[in-house]
C-alpha cells in the first residue's frame, strides 16, 4: 500500500476540491482522532469538532481556510505529516500490520462509490454505498 493510492481515491472523489471539501475532511480527520479517544477510554469533548464538521459552511472556518498564508499552510503540512508518521509510529509498536490494514481500508473506502462514483451526504461527506463493505482489521492486528 501507499500513499498515491490513497490520494488517486480522493482525486476520484473530488477532483476539484473547494473551501467547504477541506473543512468537512478536517471533520473527518477529527471524528477519526474522537474514535480513537473513545476506543481507548478517553473523554474526547466533539462540541466544536462536530461543529467543523456539520457547520462548515460558517463564515469564520471559511474564511479561515481562504485567507491561509504560507506560514500558516507550511504548519498544518508538517502537523499533517507528522500525524502520518507517529500514527504509523503508534501502529508499529503495537505490533499492528500497517500497510496490510492501509490496503483494507482502501479498498473498503472504493467499496463506498456506486457505479465507479462517489455519493455525498448533506454535509458534503461521502456516505456508504450500495457495494460497501467494512473493513476487516482483526487479521492486522498482533
Amino acid at each position: 500500500m501507499n500513499i498515491e493510492k490513497v490520494i488517486d481515491w480522493f482525486k476520484a472523489a473530488k477532483p476539484n476540491p473547494n473551501s467547504k471539501d477541506v473543512l468537512v475532511q478536517f471533520g473527518c480527520h477529527f471524528e477519526e482522532i474522537k474514535e480513537m479517544c473513545n476506543a481507548m477510554n478517553l473523554y474526547c469533548d466533539d462540541v466544536a469538532l462536530q461543529e467543523l464538521r456539520f457547520k462548515s459552511a460558517c463564515a469564520p472556518y471559511l474564511k479561515s481556510v481562504e485567507s491561509m498564508d504560507e506560514k500558516q499552510a507550511v504548519e498544518i503540512l508538517d502537523s499533517l505529516c507528522d500525524q502520518i508518521i507517529t500514527a504509523i509510529g503508534v501502529g508499529y509498536m503495537m505490533g499492528f500490520d500497517m500497510v496490510g490494514a492501509l490496503d483494507e481500508i482502501n479498498k473498503s473506502n472504493w467499496s463506498k462509490f456506486e457505479n465507479g462514483k462517489p455519493v455525498f451526504d448533506e454535509n458534503g461527506k461521502i456516505k456508504k454505498g450500495a457495494e460497501y463493505f467494512k473493513p476487516k482489521l482483526s487479521k492486522f492486528t498482533k
